[in-house]
């Protein structure tokens, strides 16, 4: 039985250390990239034709490589399997041995941009099932871009619109011309009442994901990309989640919704400098964008006014209305009768500069109304499109599914809002800073201060906030916490916007504030906290007096000199 045991343990050893040495072998010399670059280095003697080339071939080590980008925050090991990436006598081989397409890398230091800034992926992989986070059940934030859905990387450095990105291009004119900035917002711009789109193409999967009823077959369409299998639902079944939005689905070809979600996929607030790797003289050339023009490309809006139409309901409904009351700025009815034409162009187009002009007529609506008008974007032709609407807005015409989709000319009331608990607990705890802004921004007590049992002393650099939601109302607020129109506040959250759901918590939490301070009137102790502070003091006095009215005042070196002194005596 002893003999069987140890037959059996020498057996388990050999066992063990023959994986173990197969595994060794096999990370340190048989991995996929040390076979790529071994062919390389190969292809590179086959190549040579002078003593030098098969010198420097043969010079060439196999050995992990990688490009290092502190300005980008990452380390990209793509170019260990790349390895021909600038070698353009390897354009006809197969990847990973194929040199890179075009001549992007003419206009891009690949040692400075790197290679995950364009294409994604996980540049610090060594494998390529972990490098290019492909496959359905992988669940890669960032999976390989591929085909079109290249094109929504440029932005992060090309503020210009490209002409090598015409999914891009279209996407954008197709996401204008459908309306989609009625509800939707991207940066400053666009309607409240769907979600902000700003950072849409980062979104989290843990928030953002397809419903489990689409979600095998939409990862397998996008090779496991699970903001792509989202974006994609989002724009072609509205309904899917939530089964309550107000969003129709849209009649679109398969061109438009690839187009569509190249543009939506390029939106982030990951933005790139452009002399980051970029030549600003050799760039990729721009082009104008495309202008909605006709009214045959607005399909679901005809008329004289129709063009002014789109970008006032796109831009400007927010605030205000036309024949139907103020909201956050006043009501547009007649505007164009009662101000000077030219002066109201300027006003539209350019309202930061006549706020910072002290222009008295803005001066007098900003008394009134306390909220600054902010720019737009808005070109010379906007602008007059815009006041030939104001002029005849009458002269809009919305087919049935326009009016069915819930397009908005600016004639109607505000709707009810939906306020939670939970919304309110969150503002409260933003508000007081217990817990911290998505973007690490300051927290509003450092500043305003609102009459509410649950904080204590806020601050009084800003104006206090106790009736700030009856005076602005929810747009108002939202306004302002989305662009911060004031100089300090600007300064204070440069960079650090706030997302939506936080000015959303916000607006919440500064409702429920100004109901309970109307049920509840703040107390105001007046002279009476002067008499309470003097009692107190009184107070501590006659302790005082009690427990030190006997005690002897002196040195703390006394008793050793009335000892000595009783020494002395006795001598």
């Amino acid at each position: 039985m002893n003999k069987l045991f140890k037959i059996i343990i020498i057996l388990s050893c050999f066992v063990i250390t023959s994986i173990l040495l197969m595994e060794a072998w096999r990370e340190n010399l048989n991995m996929d990239w040390q076979k790529y670059q071994r062919k390389y280095k190969d292809e590179l003697f086959h190549m040579a034709q002078t003593a030098q080339d098969r010198s420097n071939a043969g010079d060439f080590e196999i050995m992990l490589r990688q490009i290092v980008l502190p300005k980008l925050d990452r380390s990209d090991r793509c170019v260990t399997c790349h390895i021909a990436i600038e070698d353009s006598r390897m354009s006809h081989m197969q990847n990973p041995l194929k040199s890179h397409p075009g001549d992007y890398l003419d206009t891009h230091d690949v040692y400075v941009v790197g290679c995950t800034s364009c294409h994604d992926g996980q540049g610090r992989a060594i494998t390529t099932e972990a490098a290019h986070g492909r496959g359905a059940k992988q669940f890669w934030e960032q999976p390989l871009l591929e085909g079109p859905f290249l094109e929504s990387s440029c932005v992060r450095c090309h503020a210009d619109t490209l002409q090598q990105t015409p999914n891009s291009n279209s996407g954008r004119v197709l996401f204008q011309q459908r309306g989609c900035f009625a509800c939707h917002s991207i940066g400053d711009i666009g309607g409240v009442k769907g979600p902000a789109l700003s950072d849409i193409g980062r979104a989290s999967f843990h928030k953002k994901m397809p419903v489990p009823e689409n979600r095998e077959r939409l990862l397998s369409q996008f090779n496991g990309n699970v903001n792509l299998a989202y974006l994609f639902e989002a724009v072609t079944e509205p309904d899917a989640q939530p089964k309550d939005t107000l969003m129709k689905k849209m009649d679109l070809t398969e061109e438009e919704v690839t187009a569509i979600l190249v543009y939506l996929k390029s939106l982030s607030a990951e933005r790139r400098v452009m002399d980051v790797g970029v030549s600003e003289t050799q760039v990729a050339t721009s082009m104008t964008m495309p202008k909605i023009s006709s009214a045959k490309s607005l399909s679901q809006v005809s008329g004289a006014s129709a063009k002014g139409y789109v970008i006032f309901s796109r831009t400007c409904v927010a605030c205000h209305t036309i024949g139907s009351g103020d909201r956050t700025g006043p009501d547009l009815k007649g505007v164009t009768s009662r101000r000077n034409g030219e002066w109201l162009k300027k006003l539209i187009q350019f309202p930061t500069q006549m706020t910072e002009e002290k222009d008295p007529i803005v001066m007098q609506l900003l008394e009134k109304y306390k909220t600054p008008m902010i720019d737009m974007g808005l070109t010379v032709e906007d602008v007059e499109e815009v006041i030939k609407y104001l002029k005849n807005p009458e002269a809009v015409v919305l087919d049935a599914s326009a009016a069915k989709n819930g397009i908005t000319s600016g004639n109607e009331k505000n709707a009810p809002k939906v306020t939670d608990n939970a919304a309110i607990r969150k503002g409260r705890v933003l508000f007081q800073g217990k817990q911290r802004f998505l973007q690490e921004g300051p927290s509003c007590i450092a500043c305003h201060d609102v009459g509410n049992d649950s904080l204590l002393g806020g601050g009084r650099l800003a104006k206090e906030l106790t009736t700030a939601y009856s005076r602005l109302g929810d747009i108002g607020m939202d306004a302002i916490l989305k662009n911060q129109p004031f100089p300090l506040m600007r300064e204070a959250y440069k960079d650090k916007p706030l997302t939506r759901d936080e000015i959303s918590a916000l607006v919440a939490f500064l409702e429920q504030a100004e109901k309970e301070q109307k049920d509840r009137p703040q107390k105001h102790y007046g002279s009476k906290m002067f008499f309470i502070g003097f009692a107190g003091f009184m107070v501590l006095l006659g302790f005082y007096g009690v427990f030190w009215f006997n005690r002897r005042n002196k040195p703390v070196n006394k008793d050793v000199y009335d000892r000595q002194t009783k020494s002395a005596k006795k001598l």
